[in-house]
């Protein structure tokens, strides 16, 4: 078709400019219609050690995007009748003995995130641990009512599809999936083997710090795993023979009411304006009803996307983490614009890591904890002075990290007035108030205050056996608790409840931190979903 191998070059020059601002070596992204996979642009390695270059056949782990996978054969299996989407999942497994305190978990529930339950560790292969550690933490609000995203409750997915058919998860996936669409290159489970003939996942090396861009990039640690959560290993030419049965509603695997139960979408997700199916996140993008899903695993990050107005779908795959969004939405655009005969959208320019759209609402002088913290516009960005030093900020998804030695520990988090100006900074314990001005106090009844020193037995940083989050650092600032979880470069709300545990990100959430084996005044563990950090040396 005249037009798209220009679409594609321009979507592989997108690709260039966007892979140094991630935290990946490569990338592979193509696009479908309803009858053929349309391209491919991929670029950088697969391997690095090796020199492997990304190609279309490439393989990945494709992580949450495997949950839409068994949701399909949920709904076939409720089709035929075998699988009551609205029973108990105790009915369903029998040895589960999961609590119900607010009422039955369905299945329906489950496939929706709206069962009440913690995310879980991620640490089992199999996901037993993380499903017997359900009877320790409970729904915290009647199913059905909120959502939470939860690996935990999608791993009860794939064991009650195993009981209602007898066939266990991954032959389960191929029979019903791969294999009628013909995805001969995917794997519906991870093994070593993979190792050497799919693309490698990397990670920043620094495990205690926000990655920046200067940072290196080092293997992720391997993690073998079959669940219905997140163990598919595919290519982008397979998931698009899989986007097509989506633009198909469901042919050849479902009829066009199992399709409407498929995508749904049945339930409001977290965040807002978006809503879940089974396995699938739908809203509207760019004026588009789309169909979608994100995954992440170690060292492997991707998008895939349907826009039914369109008749096109989209993967887009990293073995690393980064940015996906926008070069996906662009691609949506330049192949449409291809297809209509329209003229093509330019590639889109890509923000430098220390841009700041807002740099203006930053400047000023912040003190605290005796010492000074200049912002200042500089350009395009915003550079921070304490002292002898001087460093321009850099983004890290929503939030800002200063890279230097002295200021990388922690991101910058800002609080702002109501006109949007920057009236302090957190930066881990520490917090610097704009010079002349006191931010409003707290008004959410939620939230705990308490003095400084009230949380001095619990702060520290942990480590532990999880190769998701190899530390959690604990601190209190402005008589709040926070964990940050430096991998990731997010710090979350710690909540002190009654029983002498933590809700985690909000008071009245499902996830739950606990600290104990008190040595001197200091706890030496943490635990969280069953698994377990312990204090270490690191300040």
């Amino acid at each position: 078709m005249p037009g798209l191998e220009e679409a594609f070059q321009r979507i592989g020059e997108a690709l260039e400019r966007q892979l140094p601002l991630t935290h990946a070596p490569g990338v592979a992204l193509a696009v479908t219609d309803g009858d053929e996979t349309l391209g491919a642009a991929v670029r950088g390695l697969a391997n690095v050690d090796r020199g492997t270059p990304v190609t279309p056949t490439t393989r990945f782990q494709i992580a949450s995007m495997s949950k839409s996978f068994a949701g399909l054969v949920a709904v076939q299996e409720a089709v035929a009748g075998r699988l009551d989407l609205a029973a108990s999942i105790n009915d369903v497994i029998a040895w589960l003995e999961l609590p119900e305190p607010f009422g039955p978990v369905t299945v329906h529930h489950l496939l929706t995130h709206t069962a009440g339950l913690a995310s879980g560790s991620d640490l089992a292969p199999w996901g037993i641990a993380d499903v017997v550690q359900l009877r320790n933490e409970p729904p915290v609000w009647a199913p059905g009512t909120r959502a939470h995203y939860s690996n935990a409750g999608w791993k009860l997915v794939g064991m009650a599809l195993e009981h209602v058919t007898g066939t266990p998860i991954a032959p389960l996936l191929t029979e019903r999936v791969l294999g009628p669409l013909g995805m001969t290159d995917s794997e519906a489970w991870l093994h070593d083997v993979q190792r050497t003939d799919a693309a490698t996942g990397y990670m920043p090396v620094r495990t205690d710090r926000p990655a920046h861009l200067e940072q290196p990039l080092g293997p992720g640690i391997w993690q073998t795993s079959v669940t219905a959560d997140g163990s598919i290993v595919s290519t982008v030419v397979d998931m698009c023979a899989y986007l097509r049965a989506v633009l198909a509603r469901g042919a050849p695997l479902v009829d066009d009411d199992g399709f409407a139960r498929w995508v749904g979408p049945h339930e409001d997700a977290e965040d807002a304006g978006e809503r879940y199916g089974y396995g699938w996140v739908v809203h509207e993008v760019d004026g588009h009803r789309t169909i979608r899903h994100t995954g992440t695993n170690i060292g492997f990050n991707g998008l895939m996307a349907v826009r039914p107005d369109q008749g096109l779908g989209l993967v887009v795959l990293l073995n690393g983490w980064g940015e996906r969004t926008a070069v996906a939405r662009y691609a949506f655009d330049v192949v449409a614009a291809a297809i209509g005969g329209e003229p093509l959208p330019e590639v889109p320019a890509i923000a430098a890591a220390d841009e700041v759209a807002d740099a203006d609402t930053y400047e000023g002088t912040f003190v605290g904890h005796g010492r000074r913290v200049v912002l200042r516009r500089e350009g395009t960005g915003v550079l921070l002075e304490a002292g002898p030093v001087g460093v321009r900020l850099e983004h890290l998804g929503d939030l800002l990290i200063a890279p230097h030695p002295s200021l990388e520990l922690y991101p910058l988090i800002t609080e702002r007035d109501a006109s949007g100006q920057v009236v302090a900074l957190g930066h881990g314990p520490s917090r610097y108030v704009r010079d002349g001005h006191e931010p409003a106090a707290v008004d959410d009844p939620s939230r705990h205050t308490e003095p400084l020193n009230a949380w001095s037995t619990i702060e520290g940083a942990y480590r532990g056996e999880s190769p998701w989050v190899p530390l959690v650092r604990v601190y209190a600032r402005g008589g709040r608790l926070f964990a940050l979880y430096p991998v990731y470069g997010e710090e979350e709300e710690l909540y002190p409840l009654d029983d002498g545990s933590f809700a985690l990100t909000t008071s009245d959430g499902p996830e739950r931190l606990r600290f104990d084996q008190v040595v001197d005044g200091r706890a030496q563990r943490l635990t969280h979903s069953g698994a377990a950090w312990f204090r270490s040396f690191e300040s």
